[in-house]
C-alpha cells in the first residue's frame, strides 16, 4: 500500500513539473540539468537548489533521488 502511495505522489510531481514548464538545462549542467533547470525557472542560484536537493535527498531517504531520475529521463531539454 506504501509503495502505490509513493508512486502516486511520483506521478503527481513530474506531471506538475511537466504542467508548470519544467525543463532540464543544458548550458548550466552538472549531472542531468534537472537542478539548473529548476532554478533557472524559480529564479534561485542552481548551487542553491543543488544543495537543497543533496539536503532533501539525505533526509528524505532515497526519495528525492528517485524524484531527480525521472525528472532527468522526463523533462525536455532546454
Amino acid at each position: 500500500m506504501t509503495g502505490l502511495i509513493i508512486i502516486i505522489v511520483l506521478g503527481a510531481l513530474v506531471y506538475g513539473a511537466h504542467k508548470n514548464g519544467f525543463a532540464t538545462s543544458e548550458g548550466n549542467k552538472m549531472l542531468g540539468g534537472v537542478c539548473a533547470g529548476i532554478g533557472a525557472k524559480l529564479n534561485l542560484a542552481p548551487n542553491l537548489v543543488r544543495v537543497l536537493t543533496v539536503l532533501a535527498g539525505l533526509v528524505s531517504g532515497g526519495f528525492v533521488l528517485v524524484l531527480y531520475l525521472l525528472l532527468w529521463v522526463s523533462l525536455p531539454k532546454r
